[in-house]
């Protein structure tokens, strides 16, 4: 006895296939997004995608001249498109390690809804007898003066310092910002953060930048 079954294979995800006589409409592959994971009253966070590109380079470009020198940036004659794959390939692995926690804030509600806004990471993740972390991050100059930053850096520390499974269960959050970035520590001091008294000369960009050391405890 024998049977036959046809087979087509798709070449378009808007073809069909007929398969043991049965005609199957094939679907159309979409990306889905990771699901946010922690959410502030205007923002959403998440790890960076591939669909994210555009916009990241688009809000480096824009805001390269004001971040320069609080960040780094692109390694000498990387393009942007490569920085972002490098950022966002970081972001993943040392999310799978436990090192850091890297996400993309995007606008949630209002006039700029759907827009990104800028990174927020706590890196340095340490698990010991004290649970530590160092934050950093930046924003698309647009949003400057908005409040979109404070209320970025205070939904990253609320996640980093509530008890898990609601966030990281961290005991302290430490940031390092320049004296002279004075937009930055206000941010930092609105959101809880003191200066310590303790300055580090770190390197940023190829220039050695003095810092100061901002601490924030879980009460």
């Amino acid at each position: 006895m024998n049977s036959t079954a046809v087979h087509a294979v798709p070449t378009s995800p808007h073809t069909s296939c007929i398969i043991a006589g049965r005609r199957v409409v094939d679907r159309r592959i979409v990306e889905v997004l990771p699901k946010a994971e922690h959410t502030t009253q205007r923002l959403v966070y998440r790890l960076l995608t591939p669909r994210d590109e555009h916009a990241f380079v688009d809000a480096i470009s824009r805001s390269r001249e004001a971040l320069r020198r609080w960040i780094p940036m692109n390694h000498e004659g990387e393009r942007d498109d490569h920085f972002f794959h490098r950022t966002m390939t970081r972001a993943r692995v040392q999310d799978i390690e436990g090192t850091a926690w890297r996400r993309a804030a995007y606008i949630d509600r209002g006039e700029h809804a759907g827009q990104f806004l800028g990174m927020f990471n706590l890196i340095k993740i340490q698990r010991g007898l004290e649970w530590s972390c160092e934050a950093n991050w930046w924003i698309d100059c647009r949003f400057a003066g908005q409040g979109f930053a404070s209320e970025g850096v205070q939904g990253m520390i609320d996640y980093a310092l509530a008890d898990h499974p609601l966030g990281l269960g961290m005991h302290l959050v430490r940031a390092h910002i320049c004296r002279d970035n004075p937009a930055s520590v206000r941010v930092a001091e609105k959101c809880g953060f003191q200066a310590n008294g303790c300055r580090d000369l770190l390197e940023v960009n190829k220039a050695l930048i003095h810092h100061d050391e901002f601490e924030c405890w879980s009460r």
